[in-house]
C-alpha cells in the first residue's frame, strides 16, 4: 500500500529508517572525530517519527536558545537536514580548535559560529554520503545556514519545507563522548513524500 505522508508508514518502514540514521550518526561521529583529531564515540541514537510540532518540547522548549544548522538536500531526492546543538557542544568544538569561554549563546562570536557550521557542514555531508552509498542515489546538500536563536524560530525559519511531509519527520537524538564530555546533538531529517518512497525503492523496501 503507498502512502501519502508518514503517518501511514509501517512499523518496518520506521525500522529501515532508523537503520538509516543508524548508519548515517556513524558515519557523522567518524567525520567528527577527523576534524577534532580525537575520538568521538556515540551511543546508538534515539530516532523517532514525531510531529514537526513535537520536536519543540523534544529540545528543551521554544524559548530555549541555541544554534541552527540548515542544510538542503538536492539531487535524486529533496529534503532538509537541520541540527539544533546547545552551548556545551559548540563550547567543546571551539576549544579543541582555540581557547574560548562560551557559556551562553551571547558569548559565540562569528568566528566560533563559523567553526561550528563547518562542523555541520562536513557531519551533514558524511550523512548524505552513507545515504547515497546505502541507495546509488546522487545527493547534494547545500551550503549550511547557521542561526542563533530559540528553538522556536530556528524550526519556524524550517517549517516552510513541510509542505509536502504531513508535517512529520524524523528526529535522531544523539549522545557523543567527544574526549571526556558527554555532549548531546540533535538532527532532524525532512524528506518530501516522493523522495522517501524513491528512497524505499533504493532499498528494495515495498510500500
Amino acid at each position: 500500500m503507498s502512502f501519502e505522508n508518514l503517518g501511514q508508514l509501517q512499523p518496518y518502514h520506521i525500522d529501515v529508517l532508523r537503520e538509516v540514521g543508524n548508519i548515517g550518526s556513524g558515519n557523522a561521529a567518524t567525520a567528527l572525530a577527523s576534524m577534532l583529531n580525537t575520538v568521538v564515540d556515540i551511543a546508538i541514537p534515539t530516532i523517532t517519527l514525531v510531529d514537526y510540532a513535537e520536536v519543540t518540547t523534544l529540545l528543551g522548549g521554544g524559548d530555549l536558545s541555541a544554534i541552527g544548522i540548515s542544510l538542503d538536500i538536492s539531487g535524486d531526492i529533496s529534503g532538509t537536514i537541520l541540527h539544533v546543538l546547545h552551548t556545551d557542544f559548540a563550547n567543546k568544538l571551539v576549544n579543541t580548535f582555540y581557547p574560548a569561554k562560551l557559556q551562553t549563546l551571547d558569548d559565540i562570536s562569528d568566528m566560533d559560529l563559523s567553526v561550528v557550521s563547518e562542523m555541520g557542514n562536513i557531519t551533514s555531508a558524511a550523512y548524505v554520503n552513507a545515504l547515497a552509498k546505502l541507495t546509488q542515489l546522487f545527493i547534494n546538500i547545500s551550503p549550511p545556514n547557521t542561526m542563533k536563536n530559540t528553538i522556536k524560530n530556528i524550526l519556524d525559519t524550517s517549517a516552510s519545507t513541510l509542505s509536502e511531509l504531513g508535517h512529520q519527520v524524523l528526529f535522531i537524538d544523539e549522545k557523543l563522548l567527544v574526549g571526556d564530555s558527554e555532549i548531546n546533538s540533535s538532527l532532524i531529517l525532512m524528506l518530501e513524500i516522493d523522495s522517501l518512497k524513491k528512497l524505499f525503492d533504493h532499498l528494495g523496501v515495498t510500500y
